[in-house]
């Protein structure tokens, strides 16, 4: 990478980013580099050169995406793409120059990297820089048209590449590949399909110029792969053209007239269908037969090609007994039948005909098993026909019903049922009068019918409550006939009787009276219905929800709710299923009385199935939306339910921990994903605790909500939500999406609902203005968040021994997550009462004397918090444990990874020490008074100031015992203590100068002692160079062994890390000359001197250099250097 610096000054002096204290002529910098990162110091990436990537993010970034697609063989693909996209969000530029490297250079796996890329692309990428954009574009595009033996997967995937980046930058992907379409290309094609499916909306501009483009190139396009390819972009183009004629107002470009299209869709129509229509290649056919529905329908907005079109009907349903699947030609039909029925165009008699009679022989057909795609199609093009010609559909189906083949009747039955369960305008008036004359075929088709029951009372029953008081009749007619069928084998007994009184009681016209003759005689059907039949019932009934009659869709909601009550003791299997419909349907059933019918039936539910239920409810998708939110809203709601379903939830959260420790086989991408049965009942708990109509529940369940869900907190801090469950091809095709959301913030959402609902709105207004959660859910900050949250809740009486007993376990976690919140939890309990007198304090100080061997550092550190917080919880225990004490933080001040665990050494150190006498410290006082020294020049501005305050400590607990030894330390260190009076950190300064004063009395010289004094004593401000020059005159007088050991001290510090520091030693040196008679200075080398304030002339501090000079100039004045 030397190349980055050839423009620089070569004498330009560089930062290092390894090291901020290294600074690298230009010339250098590159060998330098290669020293400097293999050296042992921990990387600090924090400079940024101007002149391009930071070389360090670079390296570390550059390693890491190789060494994952290397891997992609060994783990799953698609954890390797998402690590890599996480990477990406904060270092994009260097990731993507990383990938289109790869993929220049590696020819052998070209396909994994344009996989990781893609996923890459699908998270947000604007402001992505114009180079590398255009360098994705013009790579990809490349590599789909290259014409020697490239793979054909590779093709594809530089085509989906491009698709998935046309998301952000449609514009440019759409006017590279229009560049290309000068000659056919089958990946080209294929390509701009998929971008019309994808983005239908946007692709509308550049229609016309694609569709011209294909005009001109139909005479190249000779070979089959070809062709499918060609009508895969008439059959995707046309549909978008189609989406738009449906949504031109949500576009932000000129509205485009119909013209604009199908003349240029006319000419391409007529030779598809003029010259392709009788090739023999099925999947040439196939294109073909995709491609006409979606043409047709732009055709159709035009009466002059309306004939052709008509007269392909014909070939099209002809292909209904092809060998092929005949999906495509249900959907062309199905695509056809919705621009005819939209704009009322109508289709020819015969051709009506003729499409009822196709698709009725392929509904009944024995010999073919229809797709259930093919199925719903063929369904939706018979409600299309009803709606175009409701009388000519019904006819036709009611004449199905007088062929003697019993399966053609039972499926025209079928056909009319589905008819009457879509409420169709043009059919609604005719509905009663179908099921009836439906039902008065049942001496053909009793086992139909029977199988059918739940669906058809579903559908009839709601009329029960119409505005017709014959319509209402009619019902218990149809429902009379039904109960015949269903109970035949039966004495129906009174339920006969019953149903006679109610038709009479349905005359009245008051709505009330008419609900609760409805609700009778839905507990008469309850007592024959067949729970098997359970989900067609509430598909049916939920119909009637959305009728136009409000008494009509009560009465639906009705008996929805009897029947679900009194029957749903039996229908556990079902219970999936039944909340999957409710669930489905409430987007569009948004009108409150009608929508409470859905959320009561859950409940209604739960009573019978409550584990059912929330195993359901739990398996929703993340982040939970608000009609799931809602659901579990109407458990929390209901008191007989909810303090069950919240004991339910905890074990759903507690679960998943108890099989931790056996988990061997977590990869790393793993750990970034919150689990999602967990994180669903920690949501959920949430909106059941929200709904709780009193917080009694809450705080009976305080000691088991507050562990779990701080467990939470703590497993999903840092992660990601969980992927959704991939359930169709399609989905899994569309790869891995990261949903949107914080797992941690909705898990401290939950527990911030528990300690509200629990009656603690002062606690929760204190944590919030203490911004409390904010550090909570930062992995960096969570330990001292969890602190700041143990003190309120010490203070409210809110931990319990039951509380503490559940965490304890959590600090031999394997999840260093759980061992970091256990530990800090544990710190700050360490500094209340309660823990002694809840008979807690040994085990837990020896489980803190453990954890500060824990091998993660927060540990470590929260482990040395808590057993300095002694002084506070247990002050009288601490001369009982002084010596195990003083032995963990003395060691823990040499910790080797980390400097906060050194500085909560430290502080620790401080609190016990001020505890304790002299005669208590014992042998550590040797140990813990080296240590302190160590730090006194520590780049950590926190280590030195509190390396000063111990020190301080020790000189005032000094008195005989250690006074000898102490006055030693002292005599080596108070030159560094007299020149950190002008520490770069004014904090650090304000305490050297405490510490200073106070190790003064220990050289023994009371006259420099009293010098020091006079500038020391009080608040005045300190200035150091008249307290430094009366200490080089008295010690020139006093004594010359420590004025030698002050020179030499000083000399060492013209290298000091700080500026500041260099300036005040080169400046201490001149006033040790200046004020001390040369001849007396044995001891001096001049020319060493000299040289080293030579070598500070040319630091790169400005301050330095001028006191070098200064100095230099007082020592020989007038001299040349060098002389």
């Amino acid at each position: 990478m030397s190349h980055k610096f050839d423009a620089l000054d070569p004498e330009r002096l560089i930062q290092c980013p390894y090291d901020k204290y290294h600074r690298i002529r230009a010339c250098w910098f590159p060998y330098h580099l290669i020293k400097c990162r293999k050296a042992p110091h921990s990387v600090t990436i924090e400079v940024s050169e101007r002149n391009g990537i930071l070389l360090c993010d670079w390296d570390c970034v550059y390693n890491e995406v190789v060494s994952l697609l290397a891997h992609m063989d060994d783990q799953d693909k698609g954890k390797i793409a998402l690590r890599i996209a996480f990477i990406a969000e904060t270092k994009l530029a260097i990731v993507l120059t990383v990938l289109l490297e790869k993929l220049q250079k590696d020819e052998q796996n070209r396909i994994d990297i344009y996989y990781v890329l893609e996923k890459l692309l699908q998270q947000d990428t604007q402001g992505l820089e114009r180079r590398l954009l255009k360098k994705i574009i013009t790579l990809a595009s490349n590599h789909m048209t290259e014409t020697q033996e490239a793979r054909n997967e590779v093709k594809v995937a530089a085509s989906n590449t491009l698709v998935t980046l046309a998301r952000c930058y449609f514009s440019d992907v759409m006017l590279e590949l229009v560049y290309h379409l000068e000659l056919p290309e089958e990946f080209i094609f294929m390509t701009l399909g998929n971008l019309s499916s994808a983005y239908a909306l946007k692709c509308i501009p550049f229609v016309g110029m694609i569709l011209k483009d294909m005009i001109s190139m139909l005479a190249l396009v000779k070979d089959s792969r070809m062709r499918q390819a060609f009508c895969g972009v008439l059959e995707k183009c046309s549909r978008a053209v189609n989406v738009y004629f449906m949504n031109w107002e949500k576009c932000p470009f000129p509205r485009m007239g119909e013209s604009q299209f199908w003349k240029n869709i006319l000419p391409l129509y007529c030779h598809v269908t003029s010259n392709w229509l009788t090739c023999e290649e099925l999947e040439l056919k196939q294109a073909v037969i995709k491609a006409l529905g979606p043409m047709m329908g732009i055709l159709l907005h035009k009466k002059e090609p309306q004939n052709p079109i008509f007269k392909e009907i014909s070939w099209l349903l002809e292909q209904y007994k092809e060998e092929i699947d005949v999906f495509h030609v249900t959907k062309s039909l199905s695509q056809l039948l919705e621009v005819s029925g939209e704009y009322k165009i109508p289709l020819p008699k015969a051709k009506f005909q003729a499409i009822c009679r196709a698709l009725h022989n392929q509904i009944c057909s024995p010999a073919k098993q229809l797709s259930i795609e093919n199925h719903k199609e063929l369904f939706h093009c018979v409600l299309l026909l009803a709606r175009s010609s409701p009388d000519d559909m019904l006819a036709f189906l009611h004449k199905q019903q007088e062929i003697e083949h019993e399966a053609v009747r039972v499926m025209s039955l079928e056909l009319l049922r589905a008819i009457v369960g879509a409420d169709l305008p043009e059919t609604r008036v005719k509905k009663l009068l179908i099921v009836k004359s439906t039902l008065s075929d049942q001496n053909a088709t009793t086992q139909g019918t029977f199988d059918r029951f739940g669906s058809l009372i579903g559908r009839i029953a709601p009329y029960s409550c119409d505005s017709l008081a014959t319509s209402r009749q009619w019902v218990v007619d149809c429902i009379s006939c039904l109960l015949c069928i269903q109970g035949q084998s039966i004495n129906l007994g009174s339920a006969e009787e019953e149903l006679r009184c109610l038709r009479e009681a349905l005359r009245a016209p008051d709505p009330e009276a008419l609900f609760q003759a409805s609700s009778k005689m839905a507990r008469v059907v309850s007592q024959y219905f067949p729970s098997e039949q359970a989900t067609d019932f509430i598909e049916a009934t939920l119909g009637g929800l959305l009728s136009a009659s409000s008494t009509c869709a009560t009465a639906a909601g009705l008996w929805m709710k009897i029947i679900l009550k009194e029957c749903g003791g039996a229908m556990l299997d079902e219970v999936p299923d039944i909340l999957a419909i409710l669930y489905r349907h409430m987007p569009t059933i948004q009108e409150g009385s009608l929508r409470q019918f859905l959320v009561e039936a859950v409940s209604i539910l739960a009573h019978h199935h409550q584990e059912a239920v929330i195993s359901s409810l739990l398996s929703k998708r993340l982040p939970m939306d608000s009609d799931t939110a809602e659901l579990w809203r109407s458990l929390g709601g209901d008191p007989l339910l909810a303090t069950q379903v919240l004991q339910a939830l905890i074990e759903k959260i507690k679960t998943p921990a108890r099989t931790e420790g056996s988990i061997t086989s977590e990869t790393e991408i793993d750990r970034h994903l919150a689990a999602a049965e967990p994180l669903s009942a920690t949501c959920a708990i949430f909106e059941v605790v929200s709904a709780l109509q009193s917080s009694k529940a809450v705080r009976e369940l305080l000691p088991e909500l507050f562990p779990v869900l701080l467990q939470q907190v703590s497993q999903t801090l840092g992660q990601k939500l969980p992927l959704p469950t991939r359930s169709s091809p399609s989905e899994i095709r569309k790869g891995l999406q990261l949903p949107e959301g914080n797992p941690c913030r909705l898990s401290i959402k939950a527990l911030e609902s528990v300690l509200f609902k629990g009656g603690n709105e002062r606690l929760v207004r204190a944590l919030r203005k203490q911004r409390t959660w904010t550090l909570v859910e930062n992995p960096k900050t969570h330990h001292e968040g969890v602190c700041l949250l143990v003190r309120p809740l010490l203070r409210s009486g809110l931990i319990t021994p039951e509380i503490i007993q559940s965490l304890l376990p959590w600090v031999n976690s394997p999840s260093e997550n759980h061992r970091v919140t256990s530990t800090a939890f544990l710190a700050q309990l360490m500094s209340d009462p309660m823990l002694r007198e809840k008979k807690f304090l040994k085990p837990v100080l020896n489980i803190l004397e453990e954890k500060s061997h824990d091998r993660n550092s927060i540990v470590r550190q929260m482990a040395v918090r808590g057993l300095g917080n002694l002084v506070y919880g247990a002050p009288e225990k601490l001369k009982k444990h002084k010596k195990f004490l003083m032995v963990i933080l003395i060691r823990a001040l040499s910790d080797p990874f980390s400097s906060e665990v050194i500085g909560e050494s430290m502080k620790a150190v401080a609190k016990v020490l001020k505890e304790l006498k002299e005669k208590d410290i014992g042998s550590s006082f040797r140990d813990l008074t080296q240590e302190i020294r160590t730090y006194f020049d520590n780049e950590d501005d926190a280590l030195r100031l509190w390396s000063f305050v111990l020190f301080g400590i020790l000189a005032r607990l000094t008195k005989r015992k250690w006074k000898g030894y102490f006055a030693e330390q002292v005599r080596q260190s108070w030159v560094t203590l007299l020149l950190h009076l002008q520490d770069p950190n004014p904090r650090v300064s304000v305490e050297c100068r405490t510490t200073f004063h106070l190790c003064v009395p220990f050289l023994g010289l009371k006259r420099l002692q009293t010098a020091v004094n006079e500038h020391l004593d009080g608040t005045a401000e300190l200035k150091p160079e008249e307290l430094q020059v009366d200490i080089c005159r008295h010690l020139a007088k006093e004594n010359a062994e420590l004025l030698e050991n002050l020179y030499k001290s000083t000399i060492m510090y013209f290298f000091s890390r700080w500026e500041e520091i260099r300036a005040v030693a080169a400046k201490l040196a001149g006033i040790i000359l200046e004020h001390t008679d040369r001849q007396r200075m044995k001891w001096l080398n001049l020319d060493h001197l000299l040289m080293s304030l030579q070598f500070l002339k040319k630091d790169p501090s400005p301050s330095v250099q001028l006191v070098a000079t200064e100095v230099l100039n007082d020592i020989c004045p007038g001299r040349v250097l060098g002389e």
